[in-house]
C-alpha cells in the first residue's frame, strides 16, 4: 500500500478556499449538514460523516478527503 503523504495545513487551506467559493449555496440548502471537501470540489454531502463520505468516495475514489460542519461554528476533520 502506498504512504500519501500531504501538508496539512496546505490542503485544508484549500478546501476551505473551496467551501468559501460555495459558502452562500451550501449555508442556505445545507446548514448543519456535513460536507465532504476535496481540493478539486465539493465531494458529498449529508446529515453525518459517513453519509457524507459515503456520497463522497463515488464521486473522488481513493482521495484525501476533508469534512467540515456547514455553517457559522465549523468542526473539521479529515479521512484518508
Amino acid at each position: 500500500m502506498a504512504v500519501i503523504t500531504i501538508d496539512r495545513e496546505e490542503f485544508t487551506s484549500r478546501c476551505e478556499g473551496v467551501y468559501e467559493r460555495n459558502r452562500t449555496i451550501l449555508e442556505k440548502r445545507h446548514r448543519g449538514k456535513i460536507v465532504a471537501l476535496h481540493e478539486d470540489g465539493i465531494a458529498g454531502i449529508g446529515n453525518t460523516t459517513d453519509e457524507a463520505y459515503a456520497e463522497a468516495v463515488k464521486k473522488y475514489p481513493k482521495r484525501i478527503m476533508y469534512f467540515r460542519r456547514i455553517g457559522k461554528f465549523a468542526v473539521a476533520d479529515f479521512v484518508l
